[in-house]
């Protein structure tokens, strides 16, 4: 964090560079949260090659039943809607492409991370994953027709931006309980309770962390920014429908804070956006109809 940077956030540079070294040490040193999957981890790699074959993806995938069968599912969802059913691992690469492979790892790999089996936190992780789910459905409806490029990149920034608040709740349960339950009982937002007891907040963990994964940097950076109004610009697409996104979720309740009255339509990124408000009554239907018909497959 840059001493202009610590300023902005009301710290003086000495107590940001403490804090840095101890965000440091909670992300890097943790043994908590599994390292990204070697599957994952070789697919994002060779997604990024130009020179990369459909077989190359194939064969790397292939060697992860339990992802493999996953992927199959979600590329069968209305997620899709593709034009015939897929059956193989070559099918779904051939007709979703790269970038969608990519999104569907990714996500296979996230589910391992939320898994509240033997977790007495597991309420928070579900809820924590559902939000994330959401919020990466509600972006990709919301960029789609829009900025079709940026699709999956914007269904990865939603599924991601609140993966510092599972290194927390893993990490430091004791802290992140009491984060929560101040959240809850004072109606406070949790980056800032998170600052007040921690002396940072979760979007500098998870930008930490899908940096140590070697994400794009444009994803670094939204996840950073995804609590900063200062940060939203028409520069920052990805940003402006992550934030539309996310305010949409908490309207509907979908994840751990639910806000009925938040405005969406009103807010800084529409301002910049100018989306209609029939815009979100349409994505937030959709939305719902698909968290119905679909989330099974990513519990």
């Amino acid at each position: 964090m840059s001493t202009t940077q610590a300023a902005a956030r009301g710290t003086n540079p000495l107590a940001a560079d403490q804090d840095k070294g101890q965000l440091a040490s909670v992300v890097l040193s943790t043994r908590d949260l599994p390292a990204m999957p070697h599957v994952a981890a070789k697919v994002l790699e060779l997604s990024s090659d130009p020179d990369t074959s459909a077989s190359q993806i194939q064969q790397v995938i292939a060697d992860d039943q339990a992802m493999t069968a996953r992927i199959l599912k979600i590329a069968n969802s209305a997620m899709y809607s593709c034009s015939r059913r897929i059956k193989t691992l070559t099918d779904a690469i051939v007709m979703l492409g790269f970038n969608s492979i990519r999104s569907l790892v990714v996500t296979s790999a996230a589910r391992n991370l939320y898994n509240t089996r033997g977790s007495a936190s597991g309420l928070k992780e579900r809820l924590m994953w559902e939000h994330s789910i959401g919020c990466a459905f509600a972006c990709r409806l919301l960029i789609q027709p829009r900025l079709p490029g940026l699709a999956e990149e914007a269904f990865l920034a939603g599924l991601m931006h609140d993966i510092g608040k599972l290194v927390l709740t893993q990490r430091l349960p004791a802290q992140f309980d009491t984060i929560v339950q101040t959240v809850y009982n004072e109606n406070r937002s949790f980056v800032a309770t998170e600052r007040e007891h921690l002396g940072f907040d979760h979007t500098q963990v998870g930008a930490m962390l899908v940096n140590k994964w070697k994400f794009s940097p444009e994803l670094e950076y939204v996840i950073l920014h995804h609590h900063d109004a200062e940060a939203l610009s028409p520069d920052q697409p990805l940003l402006l429908y992550l934030d539309l996104a996310n305010r949409l979720c908490h309207q509907l309740g979908i994840g751990f804070q639910e806000d009925g009255t938040l405005d969406v339509v009103g807010s800084a990124a529409n301002g910049i956006l100018g989306l209609e408000p029939s815009v979100f009554d349409e994505t937030a239907q959709a939305l719902q109809e698909t968290l119905e018909s679909e989330m099974e497959i990513f519990i």
